[in-house]
């Protein structure tokens, strides 16, 4: 797994060693829906599968949103 990130909204993507979730447990339980959400539709897509965003997910814009890929 690789961890990726912006600083701000004008930064370049960087490479994280590691991250933090300051979160409330609904929050979690709805990032925990995206993930299995997700999961689903890698093993259905497979090779195809692009990338998915927990905003997408969730139906409104987030910030930070979280993004899926392989």
């Amino acid at each position: 797994m690789k961890i990726y990130g912006y600083e701000n909204e004008g930064s370049e993507l960087v490479s994280l060693h590691e991250m933090t979730l300051q979160i409330s447990i609904e929050e979690l339980k709805e990032l925990s829906g995206f993930i299995l959400n997700t999961i689903c539709i890698m093993e259905k897509y497979s090779e195809s599968f692009g990338h998915e965003h927990f905003s997408d997910f969730l139906k409104h814009r987030v910030s930070p949103d979280i993004i899926i890929t392989k």
